[in-house]
């Protein structure tokens, strides 16, 4: 009789024992970890990815952290030497003959060539040096790369000693290059001597205006 009641009476379900419970909160959670993980990886490369992972490891958020802060204040000072540089070539009286212009890739300072240079010479002329100099300190100040362009007008070359525009080109960027490293100490490491000819006019060959703004040294430091 008594078999027979255990065996016909009403089942008791058993409460789940609680390290089960406890089991299944951590497999959930390492699901949703591991999916997370999946999602980052089949995404491109990404500051927010990096800033993700780098999370777990304190020191590299921190050095994170400091690096952003230097890129901050090295781009104020970059654009306060830039400023300043621009005073002193208006106080010198460049105003029209030279100029800085500062964007969030780089520092061009544009000069107009027949201030340092004779026409169709690539000597750089008594002035030259007034003039670069208060560039070669600028440049001195900042560990940046540095690009110097020499350009013309589409006016054939007729004397000098030069066949073409962009030889002439070349050879004033390279007296420049060599002017900042020699008597500047500007390390030559930093500096690129480019030739563009007539080839990147700012301005309408047309006109001698136009002529006059195209025939220029541009020194052009990037800001990374």
């Amino acid at each position: 009789m008594k078999f027979f009641i255990e065996r016909y009476s009403k089942h008791k379900v058993k409460e789940n024992p609680l390290w089960l419970v406890v089991l299944s909160d951590i497999m959930t959670n390492l699901m949703l970890f591991f999916l997370i993980l999946y999602v980052f990886n089949i995404q491109p490369q990404t500051e927010a990815k990096a800033m993700f992972m780098n999370g777990f490891d304190k020191e590299k958020a921190q050095e994170m952290k400091e690096k952003k802060a230097e890129e901050v204040v090295k781009k104020f000072e970059e654009e306060d030497i830039a400023k300043k540089l621009d005073e002193e070539l208006y106080k010198a009286g460049m105003k029209d003959l030279a100029e800085v212009q500062i964007t969030d890739k780089q520092i061009k300072i544009n000069i107009a060539a027949p201030v340092l240079f004779p026409s169709g010479s690539a000597k750089l002329g008594r002035a030259s040096s007034e003039i670069l100099g208060p560039v070669a300190q600028v440049l001195n100040k900042l560990p940046n790369d540095i690009i110097v362009e020499g350009h013309t007008d589409n006016v054939p070359i007729k004397s000098g000693g030069y066949a073409t525009n962009w030889e002439l080109s070349a050879a004033r960027a390279d007296a420049v290059v060599a002017l900042l490293a020699e008597k500047y100490s500007v390390p030559q490491e930093r500096m690129i001597a480019a030739a563009y000819g007539e080839n990147r006019p700012v301005a309408s060959n047309s006109t001698a205006e136009g002529r006059a703004r195209n025939r220029r040294i541009e020194i052009i430091v990037s800001r990374k």
